[in-house]
């Protein structure tokens, strides 16, 4: 998977944020995760593995998680990867997007708009293949007029019933809406 990095400082709040001239997105590392939705989503992730390789989905306690649920999304993978459900999304997500897709697939979601549904995929399937967490930062660019937000940072948590086979892959982010220009 090839992400590209930016040198800019992510934002701290929700506070409107002028759009950049151009999207871009960057990997880091767990510990360098900057909003408190995504490092607890982290915290909690890591708490609920403790010394197995991947924890079970049946773990994950919508009260344990009050806290971040609005920011969430839960997938299940089917088929091994050919596509993916979205089982649980948080209202922030609906908001960001500007549509509930719970139920939804995956490959519904590559259909109307293709681009973004590639990007989903390569993210889904980086996660579900390596077995680990990904960490992402990135900004949405000024080439992307539609949309609600400008800055995101996002923590993709693998988790397997058998503690090696990745089954659902739940995901945190934190959104800054997008300034009116």
């Amino acid at each position: 998977m090839n992400i590209p990095h930016r040198a800019d400082a992510p934002p701290h709040s929700l506070e409107m944020q002028p759009a950049p001239e151009r999207s871009s997105v960057t990997a880091v590392p767990l510990e360098a995760l900057d909003n408190a939705v995504t490092r607890a989503a982290a915290g909690y992730w890591r708490m609920l593995r403790g010394a197995r390789n991947l924890p079970a989905r049946a773990q994950l306690s919508p009260r344990d998680m009050r806290a971040i649920l609005r920011h969430v999304v839960l997938l299940r993978i089917i088929d091994g990867g050919r596509d993916y459900e979205y089982r649980i999304v948080g209202e922030r997500f609906a908001w960001a997007y500007g549509v509930q897709f719970k139920g939804r697939h995956l490959s519904q979601v590559e259909a109307a708009a293709p681009e973004h549904g590639a990007r989903m995929r390569e993210l889904y399937e980086h996660v579900r293949n390596s077995a680990q967490p990904l960490a992402i930062q990135g900004w949405i660019g000024r080439e992307v007029a539609d949309s609600r937000f400008v800055y995101y940072e996002s923590v993709l948590l693998p988790f397997a019933d058998d503690g090696a086979c990745v089954d659902h892959i739940l995901v945190t982010s934190f959104h800054v809406p997008r300034a009116p220009e």
